[in-house]
Parts: C-alpha cells; sequence; structure tokens
C-alpha cells in the first residue's frame, strides 16, 4: 500500500476512472461527429449531383420533341423510341403531336 490515505487512494482511483470514461465518451463523440460530417458530406455532394442532372435534363427535354420527330422521320418506332428514352409510349405520342402543332 502506498503512504496516502485510504480515502485519498479511493479519490484518485474513482478520479482515474471518470478520465477514463469521459475520454470514451468523447472517443463516442469524435466517431458520431465524424459519421454526421461524412453523411451530411454524402447528401450535400447528392443534392449538388440530382441539381445538375435535373438541369441537364431539363436543357434536353426541351429538344426531345424535334429528336423524337427526327428519330420517326428515320423509320424508328415509337416503341423504340419510349425503350431508348426509357419513358412511356403515351409520353412519345403526346410530343409527337406537341412537336406536329407547332
Amino acid at each position: 500500500m502506498t503512504d496516502k490515505p485510504y480515502f485519498m487512494h479511493v479519490e484518485d482511483v474513482m478520479t482515474e476512472h471518470a478520465l477514463d470514461e469521459m475520454i470514451k465518451l468523447a472517443e463516442q463523440i469524435k466517431v458520431t461527429r465524424e459519421v454526421t460530417r461524412k453523411e451530411a458530406d454524402s447528401i450535400h455532394h447528392r443534392m449538388h449531383v440530382a441539381g445538375y442532372i435535373r438541369r441537364q435534363w431539363k436543357e434536353i427535354e426541351e429538344t426531345l420533341p424535334a429528336l423524337m420527330a427526327e428519330a420517326r422521320e428515320d423509320r424508328w418506332t415509337v416503341t423504340g423510341i419510349a425503350e431508348t428514352l426509357d419513358v412511356t409510349e403515351s409520353y412519345v405520342y403526346r410530343r409527337l403531336r406537341e412537336s406536329a402543332a407547332e
């Protein structure tokens, strides 16, 4: 045993235990923050990518009626156009009608 009184020894042990627990808690907080930051970065990045893709689609979407009409003139079927563009046949027919009306 040491020259310290027992209560001081207990106090040292309890202080060391409390410090160990605080360090564990700080490490858990650090890990949680890193995960949260990664998720935030991920959602931030995904939102920007989605916005970019949507803007690109909007630009291309304006040209679709002319592209579809050109494909029809080149003997593409409505089914072929729809499958290639991943849209429904009714969408193709509607856009072709709108294009013809203009």
